[in-house]
C-alpha cells in the first residue's frame, strides 16, 4: 500500500511533500511534511529517485521509500489514505505520475 493524501482543493490525490526551507535536507524536508500532513512519524528511509518537472508548476521532486508510524490525521491539505498503485494512478497530479511509472 502507498500512502497519499486526497487533496482538500479537489485537484485529486498527491504524495505528501511541500516546500523545502534553504536549511533542510531533501530527508528532514520528507519527514516533516509527512508528520504535517499525516500524524505519521518516518522510521527508516532511502532516497529513490528526483526528478525535475514542469507539470504543475517548474519543481524538483525527490522521491523516498518510508516506514511510518502512528495514527492517520487529516490536515488542511486533505485526507491521507493508504491505496494501490491502480488506485492512485487516475487520480494522481500530473507532476506525480511518474512516481507511480517508476515504482510500480
Amino acid at each position: 500500500m502507498i500512502l497519499i493524501i486526497d487533496r482538500s482543493d479537489g485537484r485529486g490525490f498527491s504524495f505528501p511533500g511541500g516546500l523545502a526551507f534553504p536549511w533542510e535536507a531533501a530527508e528532514q524536508v520528507m519527514r516533516r511534511e509527512v508528520m504535517e500532513e499525516t500524524g505519521l512519524l518516518v522510521g527508516e528511509s532511502a532516497l529513490l529517485f528526483e526528478y525535475k518537472t514542469a507539470a504543475d508548476i517548474p519543481c524538483i521532486i525527490t522521491v523516498f521509500e518510508a516506514e511510518a508510524s502512528g495514527e492517520i490525521t487529516e490536515s488542511w491539505e486533505g485526507t491521507p489514505r493508504w491505496l494501490g498503485s491502480r488506485q492512485i494512478k487516475p487520480s494522481i497530479l500530473p507532476s506525480q505520475k511518474e512516481i507511480i511509472d517508476r515504482i510500480v
